[in-house]
């Protein structure tokens, strides 16, 4: 896609190795890492426009680290001094509600402090329910083109959520059925915008990364999220039948300044 930015989450210790190793990626792009030990994760930006500083917001309560960079660009002869955050807030609805909230006010604070003209932060915040709006601060807002294209993850669109979700787990209702899971779709993947300047034209957001791996898995119907079916046969499937990028979706967007 030839962005200026990616940011990356649940990056391991192999992906980035192989990222790194890209001609594209060494040819054209400063790469921060946060890395975490083996077996774990971390978290990745990309910048082709090479950053003025690069700064790292520690989370509280889960140890994670968010990053930040700094761009200077020059926008119709006017230089503006440009923040991009890419975070991964804490998962699991509910409980974590609180801990998100205190984590996203963290984040924009220390960014608020740098004193930029435009600052992003985008990533998973982990948004269970659209009631989790009101964690957004004052003076920060979600873009409305992104918004518009709705949930990131789907269990009926994504046969890789039903493959590797326990057997029973929160979201088919531990067994139960559909009707004592957590709702599905949801819109995890978020981008908030700071500074009156910044905005996404209509058309300018687009979901990416929402197909099977193979063609072999396109055109699937619905996977059942309970029963025989999905004990049994899916479990068995090779990966030509369920694989998908990741288990969110990507999100593709144009920041206009």
């Amino acid at each position: 896609m030839d962005a200026d930015v990616i940011g990356l989450n649940e990056v391991t210790r192999t992906l980035l190795e192989r990222v790194l190793r890209e001609p594209w990626v060494r040819r054209s792009y400063t790469a921060s890492a946060i890395t975490k030990p083996e077996g774990s994760f971390g978290n990745l930006l990309l910048s082709k426009i090479t950053p003025v500083t690069i700064d790292y917001i520690e989370q509280p309560g889960d140890g994670r680290h968010s990053h930040v960079a700094t761009l200077n660009l020059s926008i119709g002869g006017r230089q503006l001094k440009v923040a991009v955050c890419s975070t991964h807030l804490t998962a699991f609805p509910w409980l974590m509600e609180g801990r998100r909230r205190t984590q996203l006010a963290h984040i924009t604070a220390a960014m608020a402090a740098a004193e930029v003209d435009v600052a992003c932060v985008m990533g998973d915040f982990n948004f269970h329910r659209e009631a989790e709006n009101a964690s957004i601060p004052q003076g920060w807002a979600e873009l409305p083109a992104v918004v518009s294209l709705g949930p990131t993850w789907d269990l009926s669109r994504n046969a890789m959520l039903p493959h590797y979700l326990p057997l029973r787990n929160l979201y088919n209702g531990f067994g139960l059925g559909e009707r004592f899971g957590w709702p599905s779709p949801m819109r995890l993947d978020r981008v908030l915008v700071h500074g009156a300047s910044a905005t996404c034209d209509p058309g300018a957001a687009r979901i990416f990364a929402d197909q099977p791996v193979h063609e072999r898995a396109r055109g699937r119907p619905p996977l059942p999220q309970t029963g025989r079916e999905l004990s049994e046969a899916h479990r068995n499937l090779p990966w030509e039948e369920y694989l998908h990028p990741s288990d969110h979706f990507g999100i593709f967007f144009e920041l206009k300044l």
